[in-house]
């Protein structure tokens, strides 16, 4: 009897720890014909800008033929979110230094600053690459020389202490 209570027990455990494995298999449409698939639809996924594919170049460097400023996620990122048209114009065409793109707090991320000026003028350019939503932040060390004027894609604009520079405590 001992025997077979044991078979039972590992009977029941070896369909249980199936059920539960990744390798549990659920039917689909496509394997019986006429039935639903088992689970629920997952919601759609989100357009992707292509922008992760900057993360290591210069802005100015071309990816598939456009530069990052180019880039049309980019170029409707900063419009909507950049209300100052002096500040939007600056950004978009004032050529200068710049650092590699990169991925800062799971957004895609621009920084550059004013030729012979980076220091005093500087901006960085931060885009969510799976919905388009774009922070900027824009630093003049003549209108306030400890913070940063930033606009953000919520429709807010805000103040922060320090410059541009990402990453930097």
């Amino acid at each position: 009897m001992t025997d077979r209570r044991l078979s039972t027990l590992a009977a029941l455990a070896a369909l249980t720890l199936a059920g539960c494995g990744p390798s549990a298999k659920t039917a689909d449409a496509s394997e019986t014909p006429g039935a639903q698939p088992a689970t629920a639809a997952a919601p759609a996924p989100k357009a992707d800008t292509g922008l992760a594919a900057y993360v290591g170049h210069y802005p100015f460097d071309t990816v598939n033929g456009v530069a990052w400023n180019d880039h049309p996620a980019v170029k409707v990122g900063i419009a909507r979110t950049v209300k100052d048209a002096d500040v939007r114009r600056t950004i978009e065409t004032l050529a200068g230094p710049a650092a590699p793109i990169e991925t800062y707090e799971g957004k895609v991320a621009a920084w550059a600053c004013e030729a012979h000026n980076c220091g005093p003028h500087q901006w960085s350019v931060l885009v969510d690459p799976a919905t388009g939503a774009t922070d900027v932040c824009y630093y003049d060390e003549a209108v306030d020389r400890d913070r940063s004027h930033w606009f953000l894609a919520a429709g807010t604009e805000e103040w922060r202490d320090g410059n541009c520079q990402l990453g930097q405590d």
